[in-house]
């Protein structure tokens, strides 16, 4: 099973190193007696995380915000935890937008919930507080009917604000579950959370806002286990419309190596993410060398070549990629990959595209045998496709 690590990862082993901060049972502000549609409250995170209290009635929900004020330099953490048991119900970072925090809870048979606000990197030392407010949107909570979807499946909805679905999917370990929510309009903003199990008393084990067009989502998750597991298709904050939830054909994650070959006349596919040492799916980078049939035919007068990195010339609409191409050529030295030549758009759109004559060191030393071509993407995870063609095409 695959873990991702995020800065709450990256923070609580910091904090395995250093004291620990400690919030005596006097240190909260009660929050359960006032009443309002919405609760805001103010506070600021310095030399230590503030903490809240608040008390669930059997059958509700609760939207918890974390929004840094203006002029803060707060990038909050929010940690949602049971107070009866300890359990951690929910993490956030940048989950609502910016650097905002976002967790929703819910409590079938009410509970007492504490609401710990800290700071990115505050056990690294590095400066993240300010003032903050914490917006609290409790709602009622009532038992939501289970619809069961299959890999390859389609499903319609319409959601009022704050709105949730709740769809069931049977998989096996090791599957790729990829799972796109479009919005019918412009009133809705849809957000996926994916949980194990029936129902969302499970753990949550991934969720995506605005991974595919525009403010649709796209979840893209490997199954850690055979067994069920539960999408909830929302509403974010007030928005509301109905959509359409589409589940990817069902099929096996690949591991993608992060160093392949490529041939003259060649185009190969791959996947670029948030990197294998960031606990991500895919690699950030992929590095290409030339195979040997690719130099004989460059050092038989073949030299002029084209290197295109595209978006999936058959894409799926559901399913788009949001790469932003970008290609290096370069050589392997001693000391790793020494970018030579790059470029982002030369091609159409956000696609890439380098045109280059390699005659001139096809049979100078090893210069072909330690070419690179690197792909990766701006800022953007995505399918991509890559090619080496004869010629300026």
């Amino acid at each position: 099973m695959t873990l991702p690590f995020g800065k709450t990862a990256l923070l609580a082993g910091a904090a395995a190193l250093l004291a620990p901060v400690c919030v005596s049972a006097q240190d909260y502000r009660d929050l359960t007696a006032e009443s309002s549609d919405v609760l805001i409250f103010e506070g600021e995170v310095s030399e230590a995380p503030v903490v809240f209290r608040y008390t669930m009635a059997p059958s509700t929900s609760l939207q918890i915000d974390v929004i840094p004020t203006e002029e803060s330099e707060l990038d909050p953490i929010l940690t949602v935890t049971d107070v009866a048991t300890g359990e951690v119900l929910a993490e956030d970072d940048d989950g609502g937008g910016g650097l905002a925090s976002r967790a929703r809870i819910y409590a079938e048979e009410g509970r007492e919930v504490e609401i710990t606000v800290s700071a990115y990197a505050f056990f690294s030392g590095e400066e993240s507080s300010g003032p903050f407010e914490l917006v609290l949107r409790p709602g009622t909570n009532e038992p939501q009917d289970l619809t069961a979807v299959e890999f390859g499946g389609v499903s319609e909805g319409d959601l009022g604000p704050g709105g949730v679905h709740l769809y069931t999917l049977s998989g096996q370990e090791g599957e790729m579950l990829q799972v796109a929510m479009i919005a019918g309009s412009d009133d809705l903003d849809p957000l996926l959370t994916l949980y194990r199990g029936e129902g969302t008393n499970g753990e949550e084990l991934a969720s995506d806002d605005d991974g595919g067009d525009g403010l649709n989502s796209l979840l893209r998750f490997v199954l850690p286990e055979t067994g069920s597991y539960t999408i909830a298709a929302q509403a974010y904050g007030g928005s509301a419309g109905d959509y359409t939830l589409r589940v990817a054909p069902q099929r096996s994650h690949t591991i993608q190596s992060p160093q392949q070959v490529i041939s003259l006349d060649e185009r190969v596919s791959g996947y670029l993410g948030t990197g294998y040492e960031n606990g991500g799916l895919d690699p950030s980078e992929i590095t290409y060398q030339l195979t040997p049939e690719a130099i004989a035919a460059i050092r038989e007068g073949r030299g002029e070549v084209t290197i295109n990195m595209t978006t999936p010339l058959f894409e799926d609409e559901y399913f788009p990629s949001s790469i932003d191409a970008f290609v290096e050529l370069g050589f392997e030295t001693p000391l790793g990959f020494a970018g030579m030549l790059s470029d982002d758009d030369g091609g159409d759109g956000l696609n890439a595209r380098l045109v280059i004559d390699l005659s001139p060191i096809a049979n100078d030393g090893d210069w072909l045998e330690r070419l690179r071509i690197r792909a990766t993407s701006i800022g953007n995870a995505g399918a991509f496709e890559i090619e080496l063609v004869e010629g300026g095409q």
